[in-house]
């Protein structure tokens, strides 16, 4: 190439969708106008976003990128290291008919005249004779190895904008340069676990995944990750004004009109100009092992500054990255809902505010350093607690038995009733006392013509609003107890009840986000009511 100064990228600041690269050359300067061609521009690359920083003294104009560079065959780059590999494949071949030949001229049952000792000192050089053409071969495969490593760079060098520039300069001497841009091809993603030994505070820890494939390995960088992204300002939105009418005769007859003429304005779309199209489209897993990064909170986003320098391959599976780790002080629980599963559950509940504000996602869950799962972190900031599920607990045993469905009715009132009553068995099989919350429910009426009356619950603390009922019990060990759930539904008998249940697989009509049993929207804060 002719005279193309290479760069190299010396530190990076991750956003978790792209990347601002900085990357450092050096240019010999004349005093006066300098013209240089410099590498280093990725097909990533905003171009837009790329700027030059050269010393005091040096000043730029008439920057450009090129496409591609005007290249003589024989002087490119990588016409000269095919060359240089194709000739040491030929040497693989020679030594390959060496060694062929060695072996051709071992046998010796052809031969008229046979000297016993050329043929004992022949036996007795063979060996170490293709031992050491084989150790040739290894060499010439890595050093073929090497150079089709730096073909593939070469060729992706070769393939990237160049950036063109003018610089003039007060004296000759060597000058160290900067290019700063936004790289598309970069990402970074949040890693959650949560560890704990069931008794003590809640360790959670806040890694990072990160990935790049543009093309180059990022070699002994400075790295650091930002919690958004460039455009994470974007548009501010307005609160509109809404204004209150009286609906008349007249304004239904406006809207229907309104409806009409747009109807066909759409029709109409498809016979627009070109130029009128044009307009409206435009309106439209490595691991690093480090410390805790250093965290710096930006007016607009947190920066986790990773110590040391770091390496990270292009088109791999990601790096991994320690972050941050947080001691949550916890309530440990065991709970049983024995109507949805006969298996307890142990959890871990934290006060919401205690939990750090960046941490949403997925999280692995570890119990005495044992993966027990993953569980989701989004808590509703509503809520004044939150609940980490950490595992099934096997040695509480649950059992929920139907004991009474009886339908009758009563012809004075027009009614139909039916009675249900279930029994609840827990036992503990631990050699420990241990507590266990135990829930179920009574169903909630929406009708006032549908009425649910209790009969039994042995005390159990009510939700009015949704009809969970709550247990808490003490077992010893080996202990069974029973709890009695009765209860009657009555309605008209001449309707049909249905049984609707709340799903906890919930969408946003703001944002479409996913909000689970959240009474508000984690991403944007609208009230969710279904």
């Amino acid at each position: 190439m002719n005279n193309l100064i290479q760069t190299r990228v010396t530190g990076v600041k991750i956003y978790r969708n792209g990347a601002e690269t900085i990357r450092r050359g050096q240019a010999e300067l004349k005093a006066g106008v300098n013209h240089l061609k410099i590498a280093g521009v990725t097909q990533g690359m905003d171009t837009g976003t790329v700027r030059l920083f050269f010393p005091a003294g040096v000043t730029m104009s008439d920057i450009r990128f090129l496409n591609t560079l005007n290249y003589n065959p024989d002087e490119k780059e990588s016409d000269r290291i095919r060359a240089e590999i194709e000739a040491l494949k030929q040497q693989i071949e020679v030594k390959e008919l060496q060694i062929a030949l060695w072996k051709e001229n071992g046998s010796f049952a052809s031969r008229q005249e046979q000297n016993l000792q050329d043929i004992e000192s022949y036996i007795s050089k063979l060996p170490e004779r293709l031992g050491a053409i084989h150790q040739e071969i290894a060499a010439l495969q890595t050093d073929i190895a090497r150079l089709e490593k730096k073909l593939n760079d070469t060729v992706r060098t070769e393939s990237c904008p160049v950036i063109s520039v003018e610089v003039e300069a007060q004296a000759d001497g060597i000058c160290d340069f900067e290019i700063r841009g936004h790289e598309g091809s970069a990402m970074w993603q949040p890693v959650y676990e949560i560890h704990t030994d069931a008794e003590g505070p809640l360790t959670m820890r806040v890694r990072a995944r990160i990935l790049q494939n543009t093309g180059e390995e990022w070699d002994k960088v400075n790295v650091s990750l930002l919690t958004g992204n460039p455009a994470s300002g974007g548009v501010m939105p307005v609160i509109r004004p809404v204004y209150l009418s009286i609906r008349t005769s007249e304004t239904v007859t406006r809207a229907k009109g309104n409806m009409m003429m747009g109807r066909m304005a759409m029709a109409a779309a498809p016979m627009m100009a070109d130029e009128d199209m044009a307009m409206a489209d435009t309106m439209q897993m490595n691991r690093l092992e480090t410390e805790e990064a250093e965290v710096s909170t930006e007016e607009t986003m947190t920066e986790y500054i990773l110590p040391g320098t770091k390496t990270i391959p292009s088109d791999s599976e990601g790096t991994m990255a320690d972050l941050q780790q947080f001691d949550l002080p916890a309530d440990y629980v065991i709970s049983a809902v024995p109507k949805m599963d006969v298996k307890a559950w142990l959890k871990a509940t934290v006060k919401t505010v205690d939990l750090p504000a960046m941490v949403r996602g997925n999280a692995a869950v570890y119990l005495n350093g044992i993966f027990t799962g993953n569980t989701l972190i989004n808590p509703d900031l509503t809520r004044e607690t939150f609940d980490i599920p950490l595992g099934q607990e096997e040695a509480v045993q649950l059992r929920r038995t139907e004991k009474l469905k009886k339908t009758s009715e009563a012809m004075l009132k027009n009614q139909r009733t039916t009675e249900y009553a279930y029994e609840l068995m827990i036992t503990n099989s631990k050699a420990k006392e241990i507590t266990v919350t135990v829930q179920d429910r009574l169903p909630v009426s929406r009708d006032k013509t549908i009425v649910v009356e209790p009969v039994k619950t042995d005390k159990a603390e009510q939700d009015a609003d949704n009809g969970v009922l709550t247990w808490k019990i003490t077992l010893a060990p080996k202990e069974t107890k029973t709890l009695n759930l009765a209860y009657r539904v009555s309605w008209p008998k001449d309707k049909k009840i249905q049984e609707t249940s709340g799903s906890s697989n919930r969408f946003c009509p703001n944002c479409g986000a996913r909000v689970y049993d959240l009474k508000y929207c984690p991403e944007c804060g609208t009230q969710v009511d279904f």
